[in-house]
């Protein structure tokens, strides 16, 4: 147990021995009460159903990294009564902790990153207001971003991926919607951003398909962008992160009436693919060294995606939290046969950053996706580009990277922002 008369020492060998992934070790210096308080404070969205102290310092380390870099070590300690603020020094930014400290030892640490507006989005070039999108049986909130000026303007819907459901597209505390709203909206482009029905509004199994979850409220959103009066009402585009990427085309299908898709990361297929799976490891393990019960889940797994992939299921079973009523709907719907059959150009943006020799099938599966988007015979104007180094919200940072980064904030990358508005630019009618 480290001596805790000096707190601000105490506070600097566990820190000091976090950043030297001395995991064990550091945890060998918290209170019984700060093991708890280490769990309890990992941020809810991140956390796994059963996880150590060790596992909580071990991912905010891989956090920190795949945001940061290497450490390059402890930095400034100031201390305020049983609480030390600790600053991490790393190759490309610093992170602040807060470690407890009392007369038995470590008893927590914690960091408390907020969001932070992208360099490149200028404020003053635009206004927001709130709008409200009628989806039928329910609305939906939305923010509407105008920039200055006289229009009308070109315009943009934005669409959430899985798991995200507020306007921003808030993952931890990267908000991959509002990076490319304001940097749209500043270089005088209009961008409407809402709700998606999923926030606050229950949709029964039976009823949960991808018309339903996702592409009907897209569509009236885009009905209430063009009544917008600043928009130019035949230069209204439709872009998707991720699962919304992938839905965009049958967005644009549906409505009929878009100037342009533009799909950021989403796969050219709905289901894995069986025989090509073995990227998945790296989601159990960053190296992708699995125990036997780690293996066994993965088979189990790929098992579940070679089901999925042939319509192996009933409508009423679950797999991976949707019900198969889900993947019955989206087999009806290839992203890439629509994208081609569209008559409006398609920007595709994939993006890769994974280490080559640590994850090397994750690494290829990562750069084939962007092949086979590459491969399709898109409509005239269509592009299709491979952001290499960027991970899946297309922020810098460093390989291996893992979710958790996105807790520690980080925005859009700002060449993906303004490639995407020339090409708008450049296509609109």
């Amino acid at each position: 147990m480290v001596p805790t008369s000096d707190p601000k020492e105490a506070a600097r060998t566990f820190a000091t021995r976090f950043l030297d992934e001395s995991f064990a070790d550091a945890a060998d210096l918290l209170t019984d009460d700060g093991r708890e308080a280490v769990v309890d404070a990992f941020p809810d969205e991140f956390r796994e159903e059963e996880m150590t102290a060790e596992d909580a310092l071990e991912q905010y380390w891989w956090g920190l990294y795949g945001q940061y870099g290497a450490s390059s070590g402890v930095g400034e300690i100031r201390v305020d009564d049983d609480a030390a603020t600790v600053v991490l020094d790393f190759a490309a930014g610093t992170e602040t902790a807060t470690v407890g400290v009392d007369d038995g030892g470590i008893s927590g640490f914690s960091f408390a990153p907020e969001y932070e507006i992208p360099e490149y989005a200028d404020e003053s070039a635009f206004t927001e207001r709130e709008v409200s999108v009628d989806a039928g049986d329910v609305d939906l909130d939305g923010v509407l971003a105008v920039p200055e000026g006289d229009g009308p303007f070109p315009a943009v819907v934005l669409v959430h991926g899985a798991g995200i459901h507020d306007p921003d597209g808030s993952a931890g505390n990267s908000k991959i919607l509002k990076d490319v709203a304001w940097g749209l909206a500043g270089d005088g482009i209009a961008t409407l951003r809402y709700e998606k029905r999923l926030a606050e509004h229950d949709v029964p199994d039976e009823a949960f398909t991808l018309d339903r979850v996702v592409v009907d409220d897209a569509v009236a959103a885009v009905d209430e962008l063009v009544a917008a009066d600043e928009v130019a009402e035949d230069a209204v585009f439709v872009v998707g992160h991720s699962q919304g990427g992938m839905a965009a085309p049958r967005i644009a299908e549906r409505h009929g009436d878009v100037a342009g898709v533009v799909n950021l990361d989403g796969s050219a297929h709905w289901t894995f693919d069986p025989d090509d799976f073995d990227f998945v490891r790296y989601e159990f393990d960053i190296d992708g060294n699995l125990d036997e019960e780690e293996e066994a889940q993965l088979e189990t797994d790929r098992e579940t995606a070679r089901r999925i992939a042939e319509g192996d299921f009933e409508d009423d079973e679950t797999f991976w939290g949707r019900p198969g009523t889900w993947y019955r709907s989206t087999a009806e719907h290839d992203p890439t046969d629509i994208a081609s059959r569209l008559d409006c150009p398609v920007f595709v943006a994939k993006n890769r950053r994974a280490d080559d020799e640590r994850q090397p099938e994750l690494a290829t599966w990562l750069r084939g996706e962007f092949e086979q988007w590459q491969a399709i015979d898109l409509p005239n104007g269509s592009r299709v580009e491979f952001y290499d180094g960027l991970d899946h919200y297309f922020q810098e940072g460093f390989a291996p990277t893992v979710p958790l980064s996105l807790y520690f904030g980080g925005n859009v990358a700002e060449n993906v922002v303004t490639d995407l508005s020339e090409w708008i630019r450049g296509v609109a009618p």
